[in-house]
């Protein structure tokens, strides 16, 4: 395409964006909001400044937009018609969500397996994949509700249909289990947001903690892609509203014992009510799964099928236990159901066939499987594997596998992956009244038997998390809180690869058990394992669930009034502060936790959330404040007998020290601390203070020395997989590189190491690098795109609230605008960096 022609495609495209926005009423700040781009984008494709914007930007604005037919085609079509991007990549559009050269989309793949011998059910899977067919041009997103009692077979078809259709969804299946009708709370919208959020690869850090801001940030990134949203066991409408999909090339289905009379009426959604199987598939499920057996007596097998009312779960419960007792009639069999289904018929169950067909098959088992089956249903999360098997019942690891493989044989459990088991609701609340029978003669609702076996099983929890994360981060072991001896057994854990696939494997029961232990009453659970877990849950991909356990932990230690507990977690409410850039929050948690250490006379303890108070102040650039800072944390180490400790505070004070010009007391202090790092075997901490001397040599002008170091820094960082550490790097030897005029090589570094800080959501480092990779590209004489650039930086420091570094992008700005010659623009900007420094403690 020639120039004359491009330009021309992007004016065209600018104005067409304008009058669509225009008539929908829409101000530039509102058309932005509801697409995740940033009103200075919108302002430059307005005015034809930008190249030819990127697939995604088009495909979010067309959604807020509402475009359909006719319109959408020719809004892509002009978008298509600016000029290529350039050979280094093109830019992308300041404050575009998920910024940066073009990227492979995450692609979720969440649906369980569909269940073995589906049977029947065509006229309700030809209905759902016709709703799909008809809406196909209209615009509109397909919403289908599958309603209907328990034990019925909603998640069954769900899931099988979905199975069937996922080829029309080609970037990825979403799914949940809103858990609305099991005992405990049903997930709530924002957890489920922060899952879907994480899964279609947005870092933890960059998740927003309200439920509106999330559902926002959610539509975004689905819009201009074809997602199939699977809502299993929905409580209402108002548990799903928020996360249904807004781009037409998605879809959503729903499966509820409500009517979602709401959805229907005012989202469009269709409803299938799926009723019991028909007489005759009933009956084929039972043969499927029986065998040919079940030919030789089809009256019985009618009556077998009207003993379990039709229902699909009792159906399947009722052929494994026929099938486990292949001597015996099926006639035989019918009889006993008969005579269990009277026992439990009373004048206000509606599900007495059900319960009937479950007292049956339990009444088959052992005792010690009878008795797994109903523990099981107190666990709180969704599934277990034998390891916690093992500690709820009491028993062996071997004992617990055949139990509960035998369990998995009657249809009473169903497999969650290798080892794993769950229970489907209905079957989990039988399960919990059987355990709870005996007498209700304890404050939390359970017998004393089921207190001891909960107990077992969080003790199980904290004993696994700490050899998990003693593996993954030894050399905090000593800052762990101790935990008591226990008989659990927990998996053998070789190496960090072990105990780090424990930990996510086990994530979500982690944050179920501590739901459950803060609301009734297991407090010593939830608060040591928010000490234990500190570590990995910082790690940004897991900031919702470690904001759902420290606020947790919070609440308990103050209702119990443990000082150092309440400690703890303000200094987990702190970190989760700082990695998403609220330093001044962070501030706030960390005063907070010194004092309550203080209190409680735990040194060790105020020496940490010292560290953690003079790293706040120096990513504020509060440099004076944070020397202070640094300095008490040393000595509060000493004092704790902390030499590691003590190492850590002397490399953070280095930092401050080297801003604030004091050169030879922060080479000083780095030196004192690498041979504790080196001694420990503390690579990281080692990494950190090579980097810091790195610097030094760049601060003074020995850019051999510097680059030698950061590429020691590079290689340490690489071999532990130090991604931000690696990140950090790479903007280091990009800032040698343009102190040499390499300024192209910078470019490179500089663009890695922007990739890699916004992979991991980490924001200050993000501006750093955009900074830097400005100054590498107004060194190549590319003044417009180092501009752009500085405009994003700018953005994300306004998000974060940093004010220095806002200053310092406006300062960039204006020093740009003045070289090209803009002298107004340049005037705004160096006033607003005087405006935002003036806010600023003195250096």
């Amino acid at each position: 395409m020639g120039g004359a022609e491009a330009t021309a495609g992007v004016v065209a495209f600018g104005q067409l964006l304008r009058r669509c926005r225009r008539a929908s009423g829409l101000s530039q700040e509102e058309l932005g909001e509801r697409a995740g781009v940033s009103v200075r984008a919108i302002c430059d494709l307005e005015r034809g400044r930008r190249i030819r914007p990127y697939r995604r930007t088009v495909s979010s604005l067309a959604a807020a937009l509402g475009l359909r037919g006719a319109r959408l085609d020719e809004f892509v079509r002009l978008s298509r018609q600016g000029r290529e991007p350039t050979p280094d990549g093109g830019r992308p559009e300041p404050g575009e969500q998920g910024a940066g050269p073009p990227v492979t989309a995450v692609v979720p793949r969440q649906l369980p397996a569909a269940v073995s011998h589906f049977t029947g059910r065509a006229a309700e899977l030809e209905a759902l994949t016709g709703r799909l067919s008809e809406a196909t041009g209209t615009g509109a997103v397909v919403i289908s509700a599958v309603a209907g009692t328990a034990g019925v077979g909603k998640t069954a078809i769900a899931v099988h249909w979905a199975h069937q259709v996922a080829g029309r969804f080609p970037d990825g299946q979403l799914y949940v289990n809103l858990r609305g009708y099991d005992l405990g709370e049903p997930v709530a919208p924002v957890d489920a947001l922060a899952s879907f959020l994480g899964a279609l690869g947005v870092p933890g850090q960059q998740i927003p903690d309200g439920v509106d801001e999330r559902a926002r940030l959610y539509r975004s990134k689905l819009a201009g892609r074809q997602v199939l949203v699977l809502l299993d066991n929905a409580r209402d409408s108002e548990q799903v509203r928020p996360l249904l999909p807004g781009d037409p090339g998605c879809a959503a289905a729903i499966t509820s014992r409500d009517s979602l009379a709401g959805l229907v009426a005012a989202d469009g959604a269709g409803r299938l009510d799926l009723d019991v199987l028909p007489l005759a598939e009933a009956v084929g499920l039972l043969r499927s799964l029986i065998g040919v057996r079940a030919d030789e007596e089809p009256g019985a097998m009618a009556e077998l099928a009207g003993l379990c009312a039709r229902l699909p779960l009792a159906l399947r419960i009722a052929a494994e236990l026929a099938a486990a007792r292949p001597e015996a009639p099926l006639a035989e069999l019918v009889a006993e159901l008969a005579v269990g289904r009277l026992d439990s018929l009373d004048g206000g169950e509606d599900r007495a066939d059900v319960r009937a067909v479950f007292s049956w098959s339990l009444r088959q088992q052992p005792e010690q499987v009878a008795t797994a089956f109903a523990l099981a249903g107190l666990h709180p999360g969704e599934d277990l594997d034998v390891y916690a098997a093992a500690a709820l019942t009491g028993t062996t690891t071997a004992q617990a596998r055949r139990t509960f493989r035998q369990l998995h044989r009657a249809s009473l459990v169903q497999a969650a992956g290798p080892g794993r088991y769950g229970m489907h609701d209905l079957l989990r609340a039988y399960a919990r009244e059987q355990a709870v029978a005996a007498g209700q003669d304890s404050a939390r609702g359970t017998d004393g038997r089921s207190d001891q076996a909960l107990t077992r099983l969080f003790d199980y929890y904290l004993a696994a998390a700490a050899s998990a994360m003693d593996v993954v981060f030894p050399a905090e072991a000593n800052l762990r809180p101790r935990i008591a001896p226990t008989a659990a057994v927990v998996s053998e854990m070789r190496d960090e690869a072990d105990g780090r696939a424990w930990l996510d494997r086990e994530r979500a029961n982690l944050v179920a058990v501590v739901s459950h232990c803060a609301g009734l009453g297991w407090p010593r659970h939830v608060t040591g394992l928010a000490g234990i877990l500190f570590r990995y849950l910082m790690n940004g991909s897991h900031l919702p669930e470690a904001q759902t356990i420290y606020g947790h932990a919070l609440h308990v230690a103050r209702q119990s009034g443990d000082a150092a507990a309440e400690a703890e977690a303000l200094n987990g409410l702190g970190g989760i502060d700082m990695i998403k850039g609220h330093f001044r929050d962070a501030a706030d948690h960390f005063e907070a936790a010194a004092e309550r250490y203080g209190q409680c006379g735990d040194r060790a303890g105020q020496a940490r959330v010292l560290e953690n108070l003079g790293l706040s102040e120096h990513q504020l650039h509060n440099n004076q404040s944070a020397v202070g800072y640094y300095q008490l944390a040393v000595a509060a180490y000493e004092d704790a007998g902390d030499s590691l400790g003590a190492a850590r505070a002397l490399t953070g004070l280095a930092s401050p020290e080297s801003e604030l010009g004091s050169f030879d007391q922060a080479a000083e202090h780095l030196r004192r601390a690498l041979p504790v790092f080196r001694d420990a075997k503390d690579q990281v901490r080692e990494a950190t203070a090579l980097s810091l001397i790195g610097e030094l040599s760049l601060r003074l002008g020995r850019l051999a020395d510097a680059a030698a170091t950061f590429e020691q820094v590079l290689a340490i960082c690489r071999s532990i997989d130090y991604r931000i550490g690696i990140a950090d790097q790479l903007i280091n030897l990009g800032k040698v590189g343009v102190r040499r005029g390499q300024f192209q090589r910078a470019i490179s570094y500089l663009r890695q190491a922007l990739a890699l800080h916004r992979e991991a959501g980490y924001r200050y480092g993000e501006i750093e690098a955009l900074r830097g990779l400005a100054e590498a590209l107004h060194g190549a004489g590319q003044p417009a795109a180092a501009r752009a650039e500085l405009e994003t930086a700018l953005g994300l420091a306004a998000e974060t609230g940093n004010t220095y570094q806002q200053a310092s992008a406006h300062r960039d700005l204006a020093d740009s605008y003045h070289r090209a010659g803009d002298d107004g623009q340049a005037r705004r900007h160096w006033q607003r960096a005087l405006d935002l420094a003036a806010s600023l403690p003195a250096m």
